[in-house]
């Protein structure tokens, strides 16, 4: 076995987990308001979602550091944020189990800084909810939670067609 096959399946040995991760442990279905969801920053401290972001409608992009292509991904959303930061606010949304401090590593390296904020779903609130179970998933939703886009994965062929989606749901 070469060292190529190695990497792979030890990569496929540590996604296995990732799987039942986010396997929803109750019946899912979509947020009647986002009242009571709560989120945490990567120093640990919680917020509130409705309590500080529901002026705009809410971009919420699903993906972790263990995804490859969640972290294609970030330009692309970075780039969406400057388009529309006055109309949308971005929240990307890590799920749990991963140690905090590896994601702020991760963000302090990653080559450009990423302007729009970044939380951990410590309850799976939104991920039981919005069905979470591949990444990435972005994911429009109204002040009441309401989804009014779902785009599942990235390619950046597919930037545009996002783009133009996003912007005729706000």
């Amino acid at each position: 076995m070469n060292r190529n096959q190695l990497i792979l399946l030890l990569i496929a040995i540590f996604s296995f987990p990732l799987i039942y991760l986010f396997i929803p442990d109750s019946q899912p279905g979509s947020l009647s308001s986002l009242e009571g969801v709560t989120l945490s920053n990567f120093s640990g401290q919680k917020f509130r979602l409705a309590g500080q972001f529901t002026e705009k409608p809410l971009l919420l992009v699903f993906w972790s550091v263990t995804c490859g292509t969640c972290i294609e991904e970030i330009p692309f959303i970075i780039r969406l944020h400057e388009e529309f930061k006055n109309k949308v606010t971005i929240i990307g949304i890590h799920p749990p189990g991963y140690p905090a401090a590896k994601i702020q590593r991760f963000v302090k390296k990653f080559p450009q800084q990423i302007p729009y904020m970044l939380a951990i779903d410590e309850q799976s609130t939104l991920i039981k909810s919005y069905e979470i179970t591949v990444l990435p998933r972005t994911v429009l939703v109204n002040k009441q939670g309401k989804v009014l886009y779902d785009h599942l994965g990235y390619a950046p062929e597919n930037e545009k067609e996002i783009e133009l989606a996003i912007k005729s749901n706000l």
